[in-house]
């Protein structure tokens, strides 16, 4: 998985630190003229993924810890008003997990941790379900929360997309993919398609049954690692990888076709791009930057014209690195977590 997803490794070494779970003023200014950083918030060892609540009032943040010899994965609820974490629930103790993703209704939240998707009640803080699955990679979960959508590398055979039947809390479906290499997964059209970062390019999927199937593959994409789609429903966006590796693709969803609409530079400054998301109209795009450097970026583009606005871009961030970031449900706050020295800790800039 990409550092988004939450199985990068940082290059310096951090010992364990699993007490600091208050917020720790820092003052710091992020990014360009005109953004604001608040006080960050300790979240664990190493940050992992984030999901932000319809309000904006909580940020859920899958972290790792680190104690004595083993890798505990915990979902921690930070209000983001006062900056503190007031909840916390044990996910595995295994660290490897990914982005959690909220239901609608935002009283449960769906994590894979350890090879396990995991249902957790926001009510009790507790695991309501654990259900195996191997090689997981994304999740997405449908607009009337009926279903998870679960993306799952191939080992000998084809990468699947799998159906959580979020009632019975259980797989009822597969469908694979045709390429081994399966990565992220962004639901377009109300919920009634589906596109998957695949090695061999984006799959578009045909949800409306009650086992997907495959409509196509865009092209001319040759490969991708992941994929978000334009809250306005009129365009998709896409990483490229491999020999596509630096560009970014815009994806029109109503002919299945893409174009490049932008470059992050080239193979060798490319490798840790992610698609952090689009704005709530449409309008700017979001993407992640050498995420595991002092110097990591969040790249703006503007949708409509499909160019960089280097004056909007955000930067910083006073970490040694952003593991994982989220647009805020207002369109004009980037929570971002990565670490600063033992641990790591969770930002809110306003733009």
């Amino acid at each position: 998985m990409n550092s988004l997803t939450g199985t990068a490794r940082w290059t310096t070494a951090l010992a364990a630190s699993v007490t600091l779970l208050c917020a720790v003023p820092a003052g710091a200014t992020a990014g360009t003229t005109g953004t604001t950083g608040t006080a960050d918030t300790a979240v664990g060892w190493r940050a992992l993924g984030i999901a932000v609540s319809s309000d904006g009032n909580r940020a859920y943040v899958v972290a790792e810890d680190h104690v004595g010899t083993g890798y505990p994965t915990l979902l921690r609820t930070v209000d983001t008003r006062t900056r503190t974490v007031v909840a916390q629930t044990l996910l595995s103790q295994d660290g490897t997990a990914g982005r959690p993703a909220l239901s609608p209704d935002g009283n449960r939240i769906y994590v894979l941790a350890a090879e396990q998707l995991l249902v957790v009640g926001l009510a009790t803080n507790t695991v309501l379900s654990r259900t195996p699955v191997d090689r997981p990679r994304a999740l997405a979960v449908s607009a009337d929360g009926s279903r998870v959508f679960v993306t799952q590398q191939g080992t000998a055979g084809p990468g699947r997309v799998l159906v959580f039947d979020t009632f019975t809390r259980s797989f009822t479906g597969a469908v694979p993919l045709g390429d081994p290499d399966v990565d992220g997964i962004a639901l377009h059209n109300g919920g009634a398609d589906a596109y998957v970062a695949t090695g061999a390019g984006v799959v578009h999927l045909d949800l409306t049954s009650p086992v997907p199937t495959v409509t196509r593959t865009v092209q001319p994409l040759a490969a991708a690692t992941e994929v978000t789609a334009s809250p306005e429903g009129t365009r998709l966006y896409a990483l490229g990888s491999r020999a596509a590796q630096g560009s970014g693709y815009e994806l029109d969803p109503f002919t299945d076709t893409s174009r490049t609409a932008f470059t992050l530079g080239g193979p060798a400054t490319s490798a840790d791009t992610h698609l952090v998301a689009v704005s709530p109209d449409g309008g700017r795009l979001f993407v992640l930057k050498d995420g595991w450097k002092p110097s990591a970026t969040v790249l703006a583009y503007d949708t409509a014209t499909n160019t960089a606005l280097p004056a909007a871009d955000l930067t910083g961030f006073g970490l040694d690195g952003v593991g994982t970031a989220a647009l805020g449900p207002d369109g004009h706050t980037l929570y971002l977590a990565g670490p600063r020295g033992e641990s790591s800790y969770l930002k809110a800039v306003t733009f």
